[in-house]
């Protein structure tokens, strides 16, 4: 009976992974974020009970899904962006969050007819913020580097911070029990003890990458790294979360200074993978655990709750700005502001903390259902449209923007390249006279000239295609690899050359122009 039981969990369990990589296909090859589409598909899975209720086990959540998930975008994260925006990032990460909570709590308090406490659980559970829609639409436009560095950093930190508020609210409603001087003790142990052992896991992480003899051991050491991290920061009642952030910094600032490119790629790609993974889970899982006949019962209750994030983020991110400006002179271009407000897209992180409650919390099911629907409403209505808002704020421009006429010099000199060829056939063969061929082709030739002298000119010269780039560079590392593995190159030398590809892979993916920052 208890294998049985295993098979069907694990059957459930593939199921799952399915209908998610199925879902986060579709969604890549329509062009729409793929978590947009899956918590589309979790509410028809709500509507439809295609399968059955799952319990989650909180510890799973709260020690496998929620230290992947902070790591694999601690790990990205530009280390030297981060620093030179500090004090914005800060800003949002601590009184924002702080300033953020309050306002949700005080509006769920009243408009909810939730107990305080449990509107302070709700509140620290909105203020986690998601970074995953906001990363794809900056992928899809040119934003200024600062502007994707606070957002990220502010998300990374945020997340940290939140997730501690979360853990100690969350004690306050199972316990009855507050107590300021506790209270207090326990968020400066949780999150200087955060950092602290984030920063030693994050350097002894670094030094045994280090001396990792090839990309997989060192992602087998990231593996370790990053479960130990949680596991002992959890142990000593530090933030796991913010233990990891912190190490995730360090150790891929580290990695992308010391260890070949190869390793680096390796490395990113496995945490995007195991990232992009969990995401799919979780937002499938979420739709697992609540029920349709709730979800229409709490619907007022989600509105309520957006009125109540949306002004709190408001008031912390204005807030928190004018009086940066007001003290330390640190200007953030309003409209900016204004990317921050609308981004505050739940998604992932939000749902994976609600679902990491003890399954004896009161109140534990009408917060997932909230936070489901906030983070669903959010995704439609923010995410879908965000990057359509960032061009209407001219905070961005479109990276193929100036190369379209580019595209189009490209796609006529092709054209009229394959038109004076095939006019050539036909000569040869008799099937048009010369005065026809040669009218034909000179009509064919100025279309020629016009389109490579658009070619030619600086734009052009400066636009240049990175999908053929990219093809040529991999097909080249390819190559190589396949020659070394027959015996045909030494394997040194195809490692060497591998490696200068790499180098230049990764300087494509990092350098590109920014639009002007105001």
């Amino acid at each position: 009976m208890h294998g049985m039981g295993m098979r069907e969990r694990l059957e459930s369990f593939l199921l799952v992974i399915a209908v998610g990589a199925t879902v986060a296909i579709g969604a890549k090859r329509i062009g729409i974020p793929y978590n947009v589409a899956l918590v589309v598909v979790g509410l028809l899975l709500v509507v439809l009970d295609v399968l059955p209720t799952t319990p989650m086990d909180p510890e799973v959540i709260l020690i496998g899904f929620l230290p992947v998930l902070v790591f694999e975008s601690a790990l990205f994260a530009d280390a030297d962006g981060l620093r030179a925006a500090s004090r914005p990032i800060l800003a949002l990460a601590v009184p924002g969050v702080a300033i953020s909570l309050l306002a949700t709590a005080a509006v769920a308090t009243y408009a909810l007819d939730l107990p305080f406490s449990v509107a302070l659980l709700l509140g620290a559970l909105l203020a986690i913020t998601d970074t995953v829609s906001v990363l794809l639409a900056f992928r899809s436009v040119r934003v200024p580097h600062r502007l994707a560095a606070i957002m990220e950093g502010e998300s990374l930190f945020n997340d940290g911070t939140a997730l501690v508020l979360v853990s100690l609210t969350s004690r306050v409603v199972l316990t009855g029990a507050f107590s300021a001087p506790e209270t207090a003790k326990a968020l400066g142990m949780a999150m200087l003890g955060g950092v602290a052992l984030g920063v030693l896991f994050g350097v002894m992480g670094a030094s045994v990458l280090r001396r990792a003899p090839d990309h997989l051991t060192a992602i087998l050491a990231s593996t370790i790294l990053v479960f130990a991290t949680a596991l002992i920061s959890e142990h000593v009642h530090a933030s796991p979360v913010i233990a990891v952030v912190v190490a995730g910094v360090i150790v891929g600032r580290a990695a992308r200074n010391v260890l070949e490119p190869s390793r680096v790629l390796a490395l990113q790609g496995f945490w995007e993978t195991a990232g992009f993974g969990l995401n799919v889970l979780i937002f499938l899982l979420v739709g697992l655990q609540i029920q349709v006949s709730m979800l229409i019962e709490e619907a007022s209750s989600i509105a309520l709750a957006l009125i109540a994030l949306h002004a709190g983020r408001a008031v912390a991110v204005y807030g928190c700005f004018g009086l940066l400006r007001a003290v330390a002179r640190e200007r953030v271009p309003m409209r900016w502001q204004h990317v921050m407000v609308i981004g505050n897209i739940k998604g992932a992180l939000s749902m994976a903390a609600v679902l990491s409650l003890p399954a004896n919390t009161p109140y534990r099911d009408r917060l997932i259902t909230i936070v489901f629907g906030i983070t669903f409403v959010t995704l439609m209505t923010q995410a879908l449209p965000f990057e359509r808002l960032l061009l209407m704020l001219k905070v961005a421009f479109r990276g193929n923007s100036g190369r379209e006429g580019i595209s189009e010099a490209k796609a006529t000199l092709i054209a009229a390249r394959k038109g004076q060829a095939e006019l050539d056939e036909l000569l040869s063969s008799g099937l048009v006279s010369r005065k026809e061929h040669a009218e034909r082709r000179a009509a064919f030739q100025l279309r020629v000239i016009k389109a490579e002298e658009l070619l030619r000119s600086p734009e052009g010269e400066a636009a240049r295609d990175h999908v053929v780039d990219l093809s040529l560079l991999n097909a080249q590392k390819a190559a190589l690899v396949d020659a070394a593995r027959r015996g045909l190159i030494d394997a040194d030398t195809a490692n060497s050359q591998v490696n200068d590809i790499d180098r230049t892979l990764m300087n494509m993916m990092h350098h590109a122009p920014e639009p002007n920052e105001h």
